[in-house]
């Protein structure tokens, strides 16, 4: 179960970051405002906020934009008071969930290949992911995604979060935290059902927090491993198939190139851009944007984005 923390809003550290050109700092965070339930990520009056795990302990993050686009620069504001040690791993984890992967400007050449993507690239310059700050957060919100529609697995994982996050109660408002392993490697099974979770998918959580914690999965490690090689670790996880691998890849790791397929929601944006909205497979979405490689999956992330926004703003 969650623990609460009261943090004094004059005990901050604030320090500034810079993320590689071009970064649309608006667009990249709002994204997590096109769902009602967004925990941990929240966006709000140009402020992007979640609770991160430095060196052990929660801490509320503020980050704004006080750059530009092709110039970036970003505040933070951590509450509580960091010791110059956190601030250091605070710094290293923004990296990491800020830190490009890719080079946009070589991704528009590849983009120009295609008239949409040209225009996709060209319209959404600086929208990047911002990445889970860690590789188990990444794994575990890709089981609570498994065969359910996207607005329904962020339900459930916002009922998760709410029950096991760390909570930071500032200003009169609580923040969550994604919840650790070690909390949920001391989860029960009926606690879990209880926020939405199949049987399966709470079991494969639950053993996935435990190996975790218990040090028999060095998922972190799996950075310094190729594509295929980190594929096959994955894989040896109970509950974790080729999708939940590769959708892991290219959200938690980066791997851009990385393409889950068999994502309904990659297939329904490809069937819209190019088969006039007629129901195709993984099949088809490998043979359409294969010719985007070494950026097959940031193609697809860019090419949902668009869709998206642009149903959103003929409205």
């Amino acid at each position: 179960m969650n623990t609460m923390r009261e943090i004094a809003t004059n005990s901050v550290t604030s320090f500034f970051i810079r993320p590689e050109a071009p970064f649309d700092f608006e667009r990249s965070a709002s994204i997590h405002n096109r769902f009602k339930n967004r925990l941990p990520d929240l966006f709000e009056n140009g402020f992007y906020k979640r609770v991160l795990h430095v060196c052990g302990k929660p801490v509320l993050t503020n980050i704004s934009s006080v750059g530009t686009i092709e110039c970036p620069r970003l505040r933070v504001e951590a509450h509580p008071q960091l010791s110059i040690s956190e601030a250091n791993c605070m710094q290293t984890l923004l990296r990491s969930m800020f830190g490009s992967t890719f080079d946009f400007n070589r991704f528009r050449k590849v983009a120009r290949r295609d008239r949409l993507m040209s225009v996709v690239s060209r319209e959404l310059a600086g929208l990047r992911p911002i990445a889970p700050p860690s590789i188990f957060e990444a794994l575990v919100i890709a089981i609570t995604e498994q065969q359910i529609s996207l607005d329904a697995a962020i339900a459930i994982r916002s009922r998760l979060i709410e029950k096991y996050g760390d909570v930071v109660r500032f200003d009169g408002k609580s923040f969550y935290s994604f919840p650790t392993a070690k909390a949920l490697a001391r989860a029960r099974m009926n606690q879990m059902r209880s926020v939405g979770l199949s049987r399966n998918k709470a079991l494969y959580i639950i053993e996935l927090a435990r190996g975790v914690e218990g040090g028999r999965l060095d998922l972190e490690s799996l950075r310094k491993r190729n594509d295929d090689e980190a594929t096959a670790e994955l894989t040896k996880i109970r509950g974790v198939g080729p999708w939940t691998a590769e959708y892991t890849l290219v959200r938690g790791m980066g791997r851009v190139n990385s393409l889950p397929a068999d994502d309904l929601g990659i297939q329904r944006a490809v069937s819209q851009a190019y088969f006039k909205g007629k129901k195709i497979g993984s099949r088809e979405v490998r043979r359409v944007l294969t010719k985007f490689a070494p950026y097959e999956g940031i193609t697809a992330f860019y090419l949902m984005y668009y869709l998206f926004w642009r149903q959103q703003t003929a409205v």
